[in-house]
């Protein structure tokens, strides 16, 4: 969980302390269950929302497992699942239109990608992917629009785009769209696993490599907010709280409702000593979602 909220709940409930024990040893399927036994046991206001995010969590991180075997239909329906709990991250739902889109069902697709891009507009691999749903779905031309459009944001080589282009001038339909999913896997891809290591790295303990993964992706990609979000979450542990809090702002910038992102800087602003500048970040968290124990509890 990229939030500074991490060990909030710990001693508050037996289930929910072996369920957090789970996760941490990354046994997510264990971890389900426990977590949502966790949240039927306890009235705590605070432990049901640690409870919820972890559970969205460890349903996502089984969810990847399964996309990475090629598991679609699991896939799917563990991120469905994740983002039941925590519909406020863009990738899960990234996630369940990928899954979505790979088993046919361009509709369920075209619903949870256009979900993302509420959540976060300039989600680019999300645009990308809506345009490969359109072209599957036979509006070749449409998709063609909305592919070309974002091609740039994710890194696409032009010369590898154009390629795939001339295969549909061509009416090599197939063949194009086979190419352009080639595109989005391998910039996909390459950064995912940076973003892996980092998280892998983060618990860990292991910092400093930690930052190197997700400055490597920020190099490549700047505008990729969970990752500022997350490199936060380590130079706070790290001590550095000022860079920190340059990361949490960039975030926000790139995503205004990104709300994880909000929380994190109000907890490193009030940590520091500026209380006005974190109440203001929690009422906007409340501006997103009013139901958030988080910030009203904190306020």
């Amino acid at each position: 969980m990229a939030s500074l909220q991490r060990f909030m709940g710990l001693g508050k409930n037996p289930t929910y302390d072996e369920a957090l024990s789970c996760y941490e040893e990354e046994r997510y399927s264990d971890a389900i269950p426990l977590f949502e036994r966790a949240l039927k046991e306890t009235d705590d206001p605070t432990l049901q929302k640690l409870a919820r995010a972890y559970l969205a969590e460890s349903y996502a991180k089984v969810g990847y497992k399964r996309i990475n075997q090629g598991d679609w239909e699991r896939a799917y329906n563990y991120f469905t699942m994740a983002t039941d709990y925590a519909p406020q991250y863009a990738d899960w739902w990234f996630q369940v239109g990928y899954a979505a889109y790979k088993q046919g069902q361009y509709e369920h697709a075209l619903n949870a990608l256009q979900q993302a891009t509420r959540v976060n507009p300039t989600f680019a691999r999300a645009w990308f992917l809506i345009g490969l749903t359109e072209y599957a779905q036979g509006q070749r031309d449409k998709g063609i629009e909305t592919i070309q459009r974002w091609a740039v944001q994710i890194g696409v080589n032009p010369a590898d785009m154009e390629q795939a282009l001339q295969l549909y001038r061509n009416a090599h339909v197939l063949q194009a769209r086979q190419e352009l999913e080639k595109l989005l896997h391998t910039v996909e891809d390459n950064y995912a696993e940076y973003i892996r290591w980092g998280d892998e790295a983060y618990q860990r303990g292991d910092l400093q490599t930690a930052e190197a993964c997700f400055r490597h992706v920020l190099n490549a990609r700047p505008n990729y907010a969970d990752v500022r979000n997350r490199l936060g979450v380590v130079l706070t542990a790290l001590g550095r709280d000022e860079e920190a809090i340059d990361q949490f702002i960039t975030a926000v910038r790139i995503n205004p409702r990104y709300v994880e992102a909000h929380i994190n800087l109000a907890i490193a602003y009030y940590e520091l000593g500026y209380a006005e500048q974190a109440k203001a970040h929690y009422q906007q968290v409340l501006e997103f979602d009013p139901d958030n124990r988080v910030a009203r509890e904190a306020l």
